[in-house]
């Protein structure tokens, strides 16, 4: 009996942020969505096609390649960018190949599958976790079984959304571990040391033992799925059912540290929910970790709570693992409103985590949010105050505050929809809904404590000493006045700030004169700026 080849699966990432608007991500973020769904059907024979729009410039040719003959098209997206741009190579994809099965999965596709169907491209929507979900698929389109059959999905039968049954979250002991030859992991390694003029979004800082010459070699894992947390901002909760499936840490040491030795990348981003939840398999892990001599830096998504309550010695157990950054959310600076966001973090207990890491040597990222629906001024202000407050203790760990967002599948966002907010209607509208370049209007905030937010965030910058501009003095000023700014939170009266800027201004024109002048002496005529030679 002659059997049969296997069909092409074609699995697109698309851009995460906006590349015309010279944006990009940090390009230690692989695409882990796709190469969890690839698992099986790659395990299985399947010839599986990754394509990821950070690192192939020339996509749509490959997609067009690759989407000849396949068995099918599918894509992943979060909220932001990617739902604009996946958006619209999903309607290239459908005008080229009508007939090619197409299939979303992801966070944001999982809470609004009806905007894919109805824009009709997509033909099944994946709803939570997608691994067992996507073989599923791939198995009923290559046997000709209608995909109302397979569970966890949403699909579209005359003319409404139709939800198969429910699919519970499974472990990872029925999930093979990611087929790592799909990744071409020098293409990020390229991305990640590119020293153009695109700004990087989501980048972590370096860890602060990297020696400043060394290349970095940042690689992304998923060791987890899921988190135990209420948070009502945060859509987890509904996708994941409060459900948190993870490696176990001695297993998932012996992952990483083969993986490592495939890619010699030098830090590891993990980038689960909430990496910390079980403190024995955080000490399994390190443990494992430091057996092995620690052969790079890791960095992953802790709850303040967790620091807080770890014991001394599995933190030590932490830091000598070389874990060098805890991504930390904080979220608000008051009881009541912490209480209202089911957060579950007591105030004192953020300077605790924070102070435990900060004499341990590890850096921490410490998120804040304003503007909840129906929050007062008086708690944004309280939130400003803290984050400042922190900022000012702990000089080498980020302390951003972010205005608040409704994303769709969240408490919040039903309270904000009750309250007067008026969410996206398109997939283009809501893959712009996360960009902060906005006005008081956008955000609703109060004017005062929007003008407050503002300048606490320049302050931050110059307190962190990231205005390249000026000599190493007047950066050391600036970084003095936003220190006493931070700590008695007092933004009045910015003088600073416009005397820097009409200097950086200064210098700006100083330069141009001189580089004019070059010109001149060396016979080159110079031409406006934005105005091409002829």
């Amino acid at each position: 009996m002659i059997q049969r080849q296997k069909r092409r699966l074609v699995l697109f990432l698309p851009h995460r942020a906006d590349p015309a608007q010279g944006v990009r991500v940090s390009a230690d973020l692989t695409p882990l969505e796709l190469l969890q769904i690839a698992a099986i059907p790659d395990r299985e024979g399947y010839e599986v096609v990754l394509i990821d729009a950070m690192i192939h410039d020339d996509y749509e040719r490959r997609i067009v390649e690759a989407c000849d003959g396949a068995l099918l098209f599918a894509s992943s997206c979060i909220l932001g960018y990617q739902i604009t741009h996946g958006a619209e190579v999903a309607r290239m994809v459908r005008q080229r190949f009508p007939k090619l099965p197409i299939v979303w999965g992801g966070w944001f596709p999982s809470v609004r599958p009806e905007l894919y169907l109805d824009a009709g491209i997509a033909d099944a929507v994946g709803l939570g976790q997608g691994e067992i979900t996507f073989w599923e698929v791939v198995q009923a389109l290559d046997s000709g079984v209608d995909l109302a059959t397979v569970p966890g999905l949403a699909v579209q039968r005359d003319g409404r959304m139709v939800m198969t049954p429910h699919r519970a979250v499974v472990g990872f002991d029925q999930i093979p571990d990611v087929p790592w030859h799909l990744l071409e992991f020098e293409r990020y390694v390229e991305r990640q040391n590119d020293t153009g003029k695109m700004k990087v979004r989501h980048r972590y800082p370096d860890p602060w033992g990297m020696p400043p010459t060394a290349q970095m070699r940042g690689f992304s894992y998923y060791s987890s799925y899921g988190c135990p947390e209420p948070c009502t901002f945060c859509c987890s909760p509904m996708v994941t059912e409060r459900r948190w499936k993870a490696i176990p840490g001695k297993q998932l040491a012996e992952r990483v540290l083969a993986v490592h030795d495939r890619f010699k990348f030098n830090v590891l981003r993990f980038q689960d929910a909430n990496f910390g939840v079980a403190e024995k398999r955080s000490n399994e892990f390190c443990t494992e970790l430091i057996k092995a001599g620690s052969p790079f830096w890791w960095n992953a998504t802790y709850e303040i709570e967790t620091i807080a309550r770890y014991k001394e010695a599995s933190l030590d157990l932490v830091a000598e693992s070389k874990m060098h950054m805890a991504a930390l959310g904080a979220e608000a600076g008051s009881k009541d409103q912490q209480d209202r966001i089911k957060k579950q973090i007591a105030i004192p207990d953020i300077e605790i985590a924070l102070t435990r890491l900060a004499k341990r040597g590890l850096q921490s990222g410490c998120s804040w949010i304003i503007g909840y629906p129906g929050e007062s001024r008086e708690s944004m202000l309280e939130t400003i105050r803290l984050a400042a407050e922190m900022k000012y203790r702990f000089p080498r760990s980020a302390s951003d505050i972010f205005p608040f967002r409704p994303i769709p599948g969240t408490e919040d966002y039903d309270t904000a929809v009750r309250l007067g907010y008026r969410p996206p209607q398109t997939l283009e509208q809501w893959g712009a809904c996360l960009e902060y370049k906005l006005t008081v209007d956008d955000i609703r905030l109060p004017m005062d404590v929007f003008r407050l937010w503002k300048r606490y965030g320049v302050t931050s910058t110059f307190y962190d000493g990231l205005a390249s501009e000026g000599s190493g003095a007047v950066r050391g000023l600036m970084k003095e006045i936003a220190g006493w700014r931070l700590k008695n939170a007092n933004y009045s009266f910015p003088f600073e700030q416009k005397l820097f800027h009409l200097y950086t201004k200064s210098r700006t024109r100083t330069a141009n004169a001189r580089n004019i002048e070059i010109d001149r002496t060396s016979g080159v005529t110079p031409h406006a700026p934005g105005v091409g030679a002829n």
